[in-house]
């Protein structure tokens, strides 16, 4: 009798279980943010699920629901069928707290650069799959392209690193004796790209030495050769850069040799429009002509520039999550960005774009 029983609460449980796992299915896109991305710049894609089941599906820590996102991604322009790989010290994509009502569509922002090693320049495919111990199988995008791009170089300067402590290096020989040498001056390198990102022409503001890439910055768009930005280099190598935004507005911008940006304006054109003008006998970088931008007044002119937008904050206008070495390790530690976060920043966004699972 007890066998019987035993039998028949096993046989209830599986008749149970069986209808979340077949109903469970998913629809699952995923876009990249832009067709082409600059080298070293952050890859970001769009990621959208719908829950085409009846039963809500849920990503926690429990077993039963720690299901998970994952890419997988090759170069497509060589014969090589291998994915690339996710580094250990880097963790797949955080999917705990999400949950998919039945019927249910939402959108996730992910930084691909902050789990997969995207350096290469090249063209790349990319694939969603989702997995989740409800679903029988694992539910899979169709593939995505994007490419890495090098972009081209419009304008350059090598700068001296300023020297804090002008006083000479002492070193101690095996003999005891002391040695002094003049400390050498570091270098670094601005230098402005214009790409393509697969709808507008950009340009790009990156800071490198031979080892590392400090900033990459987008700083406007590319308007065409009469319009390119102006630069100058102040007496602390900090450079200042002016462009046109439009006919009428110009952004100013000055970056000091760490790649933070220490000021930033909105200038309206007059009679005189803006220019740089050095200060040889100082080495001060001044901006004469025009006038700066009021909020009000000037509302109509600026409200449809996107990136006169992104400069009031410096974070905004970053493409690179932290300074990288050329081997693409980080200098200092990312901040990580998993789906939860993920998804508010994107929600916003997406209030007013098509869906992209529209379709299904």
């Amino acid at each position: 009798m007890y066998f019987r029983l035993r039998h028949l609460w096993a046989a209830v449980l599986v008749l149970f279980l069986i209808p979340l796992c077949v109903r469970a299915q998913v629809a699952i896109v995923v876009k990249p943010v832009q067709v082409n991305y600059l080298q070293y710049e952050s890859v970001f894609v769009r990621v959208a699920m719908r829950n085409l089941s009846a039963h809500p599906l849920a990503f926690g820590e429990n077993l039963g629901l720690k299901g998970n996102l994952q890419f997988e991604i090759r170069r497509s322009d060589r014969n090589d069928p291998s994915f690339i790989r996710t580094p250990k010290d880097a963790p797949l994509p955080d999917m705990t707290g999400v949950i998919l009502p039945p019927g249910g569509e939402k959108s996730y922002m992910f930084n691909l650069s902050k789990h997969y090693d995207l350096r290469s320049t090249g063209r790349y495919t990319v694939k969603a799959v989702l997995r989740h111990p409800q679903m029988p199988t694992p539910y899979q995008s169709k593939e995505a392209h994007f490419n890495i791009v090098r972009g081209s170089v419009i304008w350059s300067r090598t700068i001296g690193l300023p020297l804090l402590d002008d006083s000479p290096e002492v070193t101690v020989n095996e003999d005891g004796t002391k040695e002094e040498k003049h400390r050498m001056i570091r270098t670094r390198e601005y230098r402005i790209l214009s790409y393509f990102t697969g709808k507008s022409n950009i340009y790009c503001l990156t800071l490198e030495d031979k080892d590392n890439v400090y900033m990459l910055r987008h700083i406007g768009y590319d308007l065409g050769p009469d319009l390119r930005p102006k630069c100058e280099i102040d007496f602390l190598s900090r450079l200042s850069v002016l462009l046109p935004a439009s006919t009428k507005v110009y952004a100013y911008y000055q970056y000091n040799t760490d790649g933070n940006l220490e000021n930033r304006q909105i200038l309206m054109k007059t009679d005189r429009p803006p220019r740089l003008v050095l200060d040889k006998d100082t080495g001060i970088v001044k901006v004469v002509g025009g006038r700066e931008a009021r909020k009000d007044v000037d509302y109509e002119e600026i409200q449809d520039i996107q990136f006169l937008e992104d400069m009031r904050d410096p974070k905004k206008s970053s493409i690179l999550d932290e300074p990288l070495d050329r081997d693409g390790d980080i200098i200092r530690g990312p901040e990580s960005l998993n789906a939860k976060d993920a998804a508010e920043k994107a929600s916003e966004k997406n209030k007013d774009q098509k869906s992209l699972l529209e379709g299904f």
